[in-house]
């Protein structure tokens, strides 16, 4: 099922990426044997060579981040009454084992987005398969938060909440005229739903300053309403029209279900009294059964990530599927 993952120019999206395929590749190999990942050869070649380069210390290059122009990947989860099937017919042609996440990248700042953006008309191909995303995730930049509200960084933050806002909505529109359309050709539909979700990117780059004014503490809660709340506490003022969009849905005709959130860093090379000169390093762990020279990294939200989409995977194939056969439907029904 179709999912998009928003990111601004320079958020931390390609290193996001690397991040999330050195996760898989840990956590996809662990003796749990019911996660898949699966990615077409131009976008496992670049994210291959992003984890690469974080394995030797280096964060993506801007060349290799200008390469990203459509990047997808597959999340598939093991079907709880599959896994409890003999091996033999589980492997079969016809049982169809997992449900998958067809996720896809997209820079909001693209031509395609600000252009649809400014005209509304959805006429290339890349807008028309982002609206159908079920999976909506935005990656919001913590390096560009800040209490200085006349610097580029903190403007660059407004211009990028205006536009997912201005997506949210699209999405929102899109849904509701394709379920009318249905309704119209008698056909019968559940209500559209949309599921969000939230990534903090550099979350390690927060200001004291920042966390102090909305009087935070350093360091992401475990507890999940907490999280919540502190994300939240962030969100509301430097994305307030993204939050709105998340929260008022329901008013369109399209439910939103509850966000969630993540964060996302990489541990760099610190020296004592001295500033790092070029850009910094990734530190990396040393050799340990389940791998060496691993990037130093939030794995353990990572895999929260991952997990977070597996009820939403195993639920959303038969809403979709339906209305996809419902389309068919309607689409072979004689004027």
């Amino acid at each position: 099922m179709p999912c998009a993952l928003l990111g601004d120019r320079a958020s931390g999206k390609t290193t996001f990426l690397g991040l999330l395929y050195a996760a898989q590749v840990k956590y996809g190999t662990g003796v749990q044997d019911d996660f898949r990942f699966h990615a077409p050869m131009g976008s496992l070649n670049l994210m291959s060579a992003v984890y690469e380069g974080m394995k030797d210390a280096r964060f993506p290059s801007a060349t290799l981040k200008e390469e990203i122009t459509e990047l997808g990947f597959i999340f598939g989860y093991l079907r709880k009454v599959v896994g409890k099937l003999p091996y033999y017919i589980r492997n079969q042609n016809w049982v169809r084992p997992f449900s998958t996440l067809r996720f896809s990248a997209y820079d909001v700042s693209g031509e395609d987005i600000e252009e649809f953006i400014e005209t509304g008309i959805a006429s290339r191909p890349l807008i028309q398969q982002l609206l159908k995303s079920v999976v909506v995730v935005v990656l919001v930049d913590c390096s560009k938060m800040t209490t200085e509200i006349d610097t580029p960084a903190y403007k660059k933050m407004l211009r990028y909440d205006s536009t997912v806002a201005k997506l949210l909505v699209a999405f929102q529109t899109y849904k509701k005229q394709e379920y009318d359309r249905l309704k119209d050709s008698g056909v019968k539909a559940d209500a559209p739903r949309i599921y969000p979700a939230f990534v903090l990117s550099k979350f390690d780059t927060l200001r004291d300053d920042v966390l102090a004014r909305l009087g935070l503490h350093r360091g992401f809660p475990e507890n999940k309403r907490a999280r919540k709340d502190y994300a939240e506490a962030l969100l509301r003022v430097f994305v307030p029209q993204t939050l709105s969009q998340i929260r008022g849905g329901k008013i369109a005709g399209v439910s939103m279900d509850k966000a969630a959130y993540f964060l996302s860093w990489v541990r760099t090379e610190q020296h004592e009294g001295m500033e790092p000169v070029g850009q910094p390093r990734i530190v990396r762990t040393g050799f340990a059964p389940e791998g060496g020279g691993e990037p130093d990294f939030s794995y353990d939200e990572y895999v929260e990530f991952i997990e977070h989409f597996r009820d939403i995977a195993h639920k959303i194939p038969d809403e979709v599927l339906e209305a996809e056969r419902f389309q068919a439907q309607a689409l072979a029904r004689p004027a």
